[in-house]
């Protein structure tokens, strides 16, 4: 079975998962575990709709959109010589982007400083260092100045609170294991175990990094005493199984799709007073469009929730945002169901129209469906058009080298 068909498997069984135990413990479980189910009927069709909208956005919608024909870009030159060229400046680039992160305390996870407060923050935002590198990913595998760009984005995502990074890596390389015929069920196992055993270790790191979010490098040292601290080694096996929960907790969205149900008249309510953007705005085109005509920073539903629905921790709206399950939106916007239809098509068609003029690939479709998973179907919108202006950045670089160097 190929990894796609498995990574959309553990999707849609932890969401089965994650509905037993809701519905034994009578509570919701994840971001919502703060949260009693209210009603056994809301968590099935939660259910219901939830592994329906994987099933069919990630199998045959996804099928069907990739066979649409795009013609390739010409670039003229060794395309070999262009992914080396990519990536030294990619390196260049992430590198100064991890020492601006951490001197000014910026775009790390839980940190409440605005970009707008420090110098040169608006070159970052036209410059989607970490998508870029998603990008390079799929279409540089093979390239020596992978192993380079790839450290350094693991090391910036970690310092930064990160660690989806994680499950990219394992997934893409998953992918092209199975393609070079090289995977074995060994191999397997061992990622799996590993990931059992070493999940608490990360997430607890995560968690202290975050809680650093303002602090300076050489504060990292009282990071690695508070995570020592805080796990409970004689424990481990608990802690593992209690990890395996976490793991179902943060991939289900059905737990999420139920609060959405139970909140609708309200999140509709507030949608109509403008008090959150809709799923088109979000992004960098509705954050212009809002800066430009209104002098206002735009808020998404992603973010909006966190303020209206109920959580067992302590934050600051805005140093965080949720997701609300693809179809979230259309119990918060049921009149516009078409619409948002309309629109998940011309994402998903714009992602390959994209990737297509750079280079489609079987590991390029790899990176479009693990997109298409994880930020389409969160519906995390913001992140997917921003990976979309990575590509059309990277079609540009690719462009401007391949004709500069080629002569």
């Amino acid at each position: 079975m190929s990894p796609r068909f498995l990574m959309l498997l553990l999707f849609v069984l932890s969401n089965v998962i994650a509905a037993y135990v809701m519905l034994d413990t009578g509570a919701l479980i994840g971001d919502m575990s703060a949260n009693s189910l209210y009603s056994e009927v809301a968590l099935g069709w939660a259910l219901f709709l939830v592994v329906s909208s994987y099933i069919i956005i990630l199998g045959p919608l996804f099928n069907v959109i990739g066979k649409i024909k795009v013609e390739k870009m010409h670039f003229p030159g060794n395309d070999v010589r262009t992914g080396e060229i990519i990536g030294k400046l990619l390196l260049l680039l992430q590198v100064l982007f991890l020492g601006f992160n951490l001197y000014f305390g910026v775009n790390i996870a839980g940190a409440m400083r605005s970009e707008e407060e420090v110098p040169f923050a608006l070159f970052w935002v036209f410059m989607p260092v970490d998508a870029l590198m998603f990008a390079y990913y799929g279409f540089y595998r093979e390239n020596k100045l992978f192993y380079p760009n790839v450290f350094v984005w693991f090391v910036s995502n970690l310092l930064r609170g990160w660690t989806g990074m994680i499950l990219i890596i394992i997934f893409l390389e998953w992918c092209r294991a199975y393609r070079t015929g090289r995977l074995k069920i060994r191999w397997i196992a061992l990622v799996g175990i590993a990931t059992a055993v070493l999940y608490p270790v990360i997430a607890s790191l995560k968690w202290i990094l975050r809680s650093f979010a303002t602090i300076k490098v050489g504060g990292f040292v009282d990071v690695m005493d508070k995570l020592q601290s805080n796990l409970d080694w004689q424990d481990y096996w608990n802690i593992i199984v209690d990890g395996f929960l976490h793991i179902v907790g943060r991939i289900q969205t059905t737990a999420h799709v139920v609060e959405v149900i139970r909140m609708r008249d309200l999140l509709q309510d507030e949608f109509s007073k403008g008090r959150f953007v809709p799923f088109w705005k979000e992004g960098l085109h509705g954050l212009i469009f809002d800066r430009f005509f209104y002098d206002v920073r735009s808020t998404s539903i992603g973010v909006a929730i966190t303020k209206y629905a109920n959580f067992d921790w302590d934050f600051e709206v805005g140093s965080w945002n949720a997701n609300i399950g693809y179809v979230g939106w259309f119990f918060i916007d049921p009149f516009n169901a078409p619409v948002y239809i309309i629109y998940t098509l011309l994402l998903g068609y714009l992602s390959f129209f994209l990737v297509s003029k750079i280079d489609l690939s079987a590991q390029s479709t790899d990176m479009i469906w693990y997109a298409w998973l994880v930020y389409l179907m969160s519906p995390w919108h913001a992140a997917f058009v921003n990976l979309l202006y990575a590509l059309l950045v990277f079609l540009a670089m690719k462009f401007f080298v391949t004709h500069i160097f080629s002569r």
